[in-house]
């Protein structure tokens, strides 16, 4: 069996959300180099709370630090769930 190196992403991931029809866009998370343990690892990440309701969202990739690293990313799934007020 051989062991799976630790795989580092590292780069700027930016989530924005727009409540006007994508007019403008407010960010609501922004995550940075991050690291995962395997291939097809779930990840849970909380938004901080804003006041700012969002009926529409988008993921934009600002930044990519290693240039001799692959060009290729996945993401499997994204699952938005809100709290419970």
């Amino acid at each position: 069996m051989m062991h799976q190196k630790r795989i580092q992403w590292t780069g700027v991931l930016v989530l924005e959300g727009s409540n006007d029809g994508g007019s403008t866009w407010h960010l609501l998370d922004e995550r940075i180099s991050q690291m995962f343990d395997d291939r097809f690892q779930r990840r849970t990440f909380k938004v901080a709370s804003i006041d700012l309701l969002s009926d529409l969202f988008r993921f934009r990739f600002l930044a990519v630090r290693d240039v001799n690293s692959t060009s290729r990313s996945q993401i499997g799934s994204i699952d938005f769930y809100s709290a419970s007020s």
